[in-house]
């Protein structure tokens, strides 16, 4: 089983339990060792299930009875890979317990897009380009395959930079804003390469916009003539909405 953002966020409280096997345990540790965003939350929920521990101690078990399961444990055969354990149903049972495990293990998954610019949000990316709308538009001139048309944002927003992404495999712009202390990034990309999907969605004037969220961050996408944008912060819907709502007022 291949793992990436959307397994290992389903699966995170099988791996810290010790309920997957060599196979599995593997694969999600070397998706933990190439996305940071991932092992950060992993480290999270490890450290949260210590301080627990230590918060209720729970008493000791009698040396016998701890004997007696280590005995029957022994005796079991090792855990299956994660796509083998429900083989043994009937399809109908299969895809029932499969569809039970994944509501009761985590949240519906967010589309790969919103997961995406939230993993870049939080990785905290360094600035290639630094200066106002008009140097950062200069800049990515003969980098990207489209004009980067910088938002339209309120008064207290400021431009800290810009730098290439990639998405799809298409090169994109990364834009870094600060609005009264908080960080706010746009990524801009050609929406042709990306559909525009999400849980949430919104008539803003003209624009249909689509909002999404995990772990504490929201991203609102949009697409205004030839150009899509998706914006990412720390914000609830409705701040997330009005901003989007300035930025794409004429």
């Amino acid at each position: 089983m291949a793992f990436g953002c959307r397994e290992t966020e389903r699966f995170v409280d099988a791996y810290l339990d010790g309920e997957f096997g060599s196979e599995d345990r593997t694969a999600l540790e070397e998706h933990l060792g190439v996305c940071a965003s991932c092992a950060e939350e992993v480290r999270f929920q490890a450290g949260f299930r210590t301080v627990l521990r230590k918060a209720a101690p729970r008493p000791l078990t009698p040396v016998g009875l701890r004997s007696r399961i280590g005995d029957a444990l022994a005796k079991q055969p090792p855990p299956q890979p994660l796509w083998h354990r429900v083989a043994w149903l009937s399809a109908p049972a299969a895809a029932a317990a499969a569809l039970l495990v994944l509501t009761l293990r985590a949240p519906q998954a967010a589309p790969p897009m919103v997961e995406d610019a939230i993993a870049r949000h939080r990785r905290d990316l360094p600035i290639e380009v630094a200066g106002g709308a008009d140097q950062v538009k200069a800049w990515f001139a003969n980098k990207v395959d489209f004009a980067v048309r910088p938002p339209r944002l309120p008064k207290n927003s400021k431009l800290r930079g810009a730098r290439l992404a990639n998405i799809a495999n298409r090169e994109a712009a990364y834009l870094l804003y600060d609005i009264d202390g908080e960080k706010v990034s746009v990524l801009v990309f050609d929406p042709n390469a990306v559909p525009m999907e999400a849980r949430h969605h919104r008539q803003v004037g003209n624009h249909e916009v689509y909002l999404d969220g995990q772990r504490g961050y929201n991203v609102a996408l949009y697409r205004d003539r030839d150009i899509g944008y998706a914006f990412t912060a720390g914000m609830d819907e409705d701040r997330m909405f009005q901003l989007v709502s300035a930025a794409v007022e004429p």
